[in-house]
């Protein structure tokens, strides 16, 4: 009996291992997949070795050849476009497939069918802000395209060559800790990318924030605390700059329409932290006599990174930079001729409109005083694990209906009622640029083969959304900075606050025409630059937002820019790597002035003493910046708190320029009075309490912990938060609001200087490495020297004889 039961033991046990390793525990997959020698995560460990010798493709009409130098940059040398794109489809799928496509799932809110329940509120939010429905529209516009949509159709080819050539085995890691399998690509999930790169950039709506201000402070103090032009600001375009053209007349509300929804700030936004630096400065402060163009894009940082680097060649073609995986051509780059790079333009390109519905059933809504037909789509989101969810989404002239109070899920938000029920409108209708149908890689692909300016130029006028500028520098001497993209024409203080989506007066009347955009040639001073601060002064006769970046970091690179007299490479490279705080110079001056020693502790005095030495660079070993940053954090908190809360109910807080500017100019403001006391506080009260409460925090931390290195620190994750294939505790300078712009999860993503000379001398480098696998070597082997602040020598040629690496025949 002993010997049946052992068995009937052991086989009990093994048909529950066999049951548990195939089936998924959560989000876990079933670990009988993952753990398998022939399917599983050990079948990778050559996944990402690069093919070599001979590929044989139907789809190519001539031979095409692939060089992939030291750095693994891939150099496709093709005698045509369609050959060329093909094998950029296939090179960018080897590399990055899983990161392509994961990130069309969640931009089209499809993120539930690989994670489960947990990703529905995300998932229904990407649809009711209509990225599918906008990314729709821009391919209707590409397909009529004959010049280049032929071009993204063989990149599609080209892509789903690699697909198809896969067996499970040889699926990303990803695949198999997530438990699902690559479908094919398609021209939309392009679009679909481009669409989330403009949510990134242009989502951070202050439309609902400022009009919650204005509700319960009043209009003034909107005014007051978030000017559209502060007292101080460094405009791209230099003041001054006449605008030379007879703007579109405009017609303007007589009083501006006062919403009363509530306007708690209830929708997911983009990292806060997303800016840029561009410029380029003119042979007459070079040493060389050439133009340099420098930039850096400051994006969220993820492994593996948003950027692929790549050099695509054909007779009428030599380009190379980055590319986002899943786009064709290049984004960022320069070739023979030219270079070009790009910071965020903020324009105000989203702006939201009280809806009133007929009905319950959301079949008509009130415009110019009549009811108008909406039109509905029925979002099928299907969920692992769990039966698919519809949700039903309305569409007004201005855009989809993304909340309303019938359904409010936990993505979405709920409005919270504070002074009793306000909520009037029965719905809050989206007017999103990125909406409408665009051909932004039509004017990459013509970028990419511009030779002049006029041309670079011309290339813009079908970029659309997000707005950006654009900094240009060619080998004729040239250098210029474009404000792009196809923003409405507003009038003054137009998409500021919740609009009328009953009155037309309200709705966008024409498109700022190409020539009219903010741009400027060749300045006197020998130099443009933009760091996503103001575009251009109060003259500009459209309104184009009412956020910009604080000009701390334009402020500095232009100080640095006008010293320059024989810069070289090495110059731009290393101002790239400014660390000076700009915010610190401004206020710490006059904060040390007003701290009294004899009402500070020994402690507080020996950080008196320290804070009076600093030099104001935010650098790896500096414990005066981990200061620094709390003691202005505690100084926010005492000035804003008692009048703007905290936690899940507070109002958006005044940025810092405006703390600034009160400091040095209004030390008396009401600003700085606690309402909750009976004492009147003033600056001086709200500076030694700010500097005490920084002195017991940072007591709390040994030396090292106090290092900015240490204190800041940069995480680089993964894309999907998977633990482990992601570097963390990075030791880096900088901060936000500095030219070195590193922070916890955001940075420099890119790095470009590129000297502007028949011989180019280009420099670049990002914070992850080529290939997506997170076993291999090249997933993450630029990192270590991003961190150390290096640039690689980007080998480029007109032939594949000119790179060293290893060769790949396609024919």
């Amino acid at each position: 009996m002993q010997p049946l039961i052992k068995a009937g033991i052991c086989l009990t046990t093994l048909i529950s291992i066999i049951f548990v390793l195939n089936k998924p525990i959560g989000s876990i997959p079933p670990l009988g997949k993952f753990l398998s020698p022939y399917t599983g995560y050990t079948s990778l460990i050559h996944s990402d070795k690069l093919p070599a010798g001979e590929l044989h493709f139907d789809s190519l009409s001539e031979p095409v050849e692939v060089v992939w130098d030291t750095l693994r940059i891939p150099h496709i040398f093709a005698k045509n476009e369609h050959d060329l794109y093909f094998v950029q489809g296939y090179v960018m799928a080897f590399d990055r497939l899983w990161q392509m496509e994961f990130q069309t799932h969640a931009a089209s809110g499809r993120l539930s069918e690989i994670v489960g329940e947990k990703a529905k509120g995300y998932d229904q939010f990407q649809r009711r802000i209509g990225m599918v429905y906008g990314a729709k529209n821009t391919l209707k516009t590409l397909s009529e395209d004959d010049e280049f949509y032929p071009n993204l159709l063989a990149f599609t080819k080209g892509i789903n060559a690699y697909i198809n050539s896969l067996s499970p085995s040889k699926y990303p890691l990803e695949y198999k800790v997530l438990d699902y399998s690559p479908e094919l690509w398609t021209p939309l999930k392009t679009c679909i990318l481009l669409k989330s790169m403009a949510w990134m950039l242009t989502g951070r709506s202050t439309d609902l924030a400022y009009t919650r201000i204005v509700n319960d402070f009043g209009m003034d103090a909107l005014e007051e605390l978030f000017p559209i032009f502060p007292k101080e600001y460094d405009p791209i375009i230099p003041r001054n700059t006449p605008f030379n053209f007879d703007p579109i007349q405009l017609k303007s509300p007589r009083n501006l329409y006062e919403s009363t929804a509530d306007a708690t700030q209830f929708l997911p936004q983009p990292p806060e932290a997303i800016g840029s630096n561009n410029w380029a400065i003119s042979g007459k402060r070079s040493k060389s006599g050439n133009p340099i163009l420098s930039n850096d894009p400051h994006l969220g940082l993820n492994l593996p990174s948003i950027w692929y680097m790549m050099h695509l060649n054909t007779p009428n073609l030599n380009v190379m930079g980055v590319t986002i995986p899943g786009a064709p051509g290049i984004i960022l780059g320069f070739n023979d001729n030219i270079s070009w790079g790009a910071t965020n333009g903020y324009d105000d390109v989203m702006d939201w409109y009280d809806i009133t519905f007929k009905d319950s059933t959301q079949s008509e809504y009130r415009y110019k005083n009549k009811w108008e037909p909406t039109r509905k789509e029925v979002e099928e989101i299907k969920i692992k694990g769990q039966p698919t969810f519809y949700d039903t989404i309305t569409y007004t002239h201005h855009g989809p209906v993304v909340w309303d109070h019938l359904n409010q899920t936990p993505a979405l938000g709920k409005s919270q009622i504070r002074h009793g029920v306000r909520q009037t409108a029965e719905g809050r209708a989206l007017r999103w640029l990125a909406h409408d149908a665009s051909n932004e890689m039509r004017a990459l692909y013509k970028v990419n083969h511009a030779d002049n300016y006029i041309e670079f130029v011309d290339a813009l006028e079908t970029y659309s959304c997000p707005g950006q500028n654009f900094v240009y520098a060619d080998i004729n001497g040239n250098i210029a900075i474009w404000h792009s993209g196809n923003q409405p024409a507003k009038w003054d203080g137009q998409g500021m606050l919740i609009m009328d989506g009953n009155d037309p007066i309200y709705d966008w009347q024409a498109t700022i025409p190409h020539a009219q955009k903010p741009h400027i040639l060749n300045p006197k001073r020998g130099y443009v630059s933009s760091a996503n601060q103001h575009i251009t002064d109060e003259d500009y006769p459209y309104f184009l937002s009412s956020f910009f970046w604080m000009s701390y970091r334009a402020s500095q690179i232009n100080k640095e820019l006008d010293k320059l007299k024989s810069a070289d490479v090495d110059d731009m490279k290393a101002l790239q790597f400014d660390n000076t705080n700009g915010k610190a110079q401004n206020v710490l001056p006059v904060l040390l002035n007003i701290l009294r020693s004899e009402q500070l502790s020994d402690d507080a005095n020996q950080w008196l003493s320290t804070m009076k030495a600093w030099d104001y660079q935010n650098s790896k070993l500096s414990i005066e910046a981990s200061f620094f940053d709390t003691w202005r954090k505690h100084l926010e908190y005492e000035t804003w708190a008692d009048e703007f809360g905290q936690g899940d109910n507070q109002y958006l807080w005044p940025y810092f320029n405006q703390l600034d500017e009160m400091i040095r100019f209004q030390p008396a403001s009401k600003w700085f009075d606690n309402k909750h006391t009976s004492k009147k506080e003033t600056l001086v009260e709200i500076c030694h309490t700010a500097f005490n409460q920084t002195v017991a925090e940072l007591k709390k931390l040994d030396l090292t912990q106090r290092e900015w290195q240490n204190f800041q620190g940069t995480d680089i994750l993964h894309i999907a938060k998977i633990p482990g294939m992601g570097r963390i505790d990075l030791q880096t300078s900088g901060g936000v609001d500095i030219i070195n712009a590193t922070r916890l999860y955001e940075g420099p993503s890119w790095r470009l200087v590129i000297e502007m000379d028949d011989d180019l001398q280009p420099f670049g480098i990002y914070p992850g490495g080529q290939s997506g696998y997170p076993g291999s070597v090249h997933y993450d082997d630029y990192v270590n020297d991003w961190v150390d602040e290096k640039f690689y020598e980007l080998p480029f040629g007109n032939t594949p004889s000119e790179i060293e690496g290893n060769h790949l025949l396609c024919k």
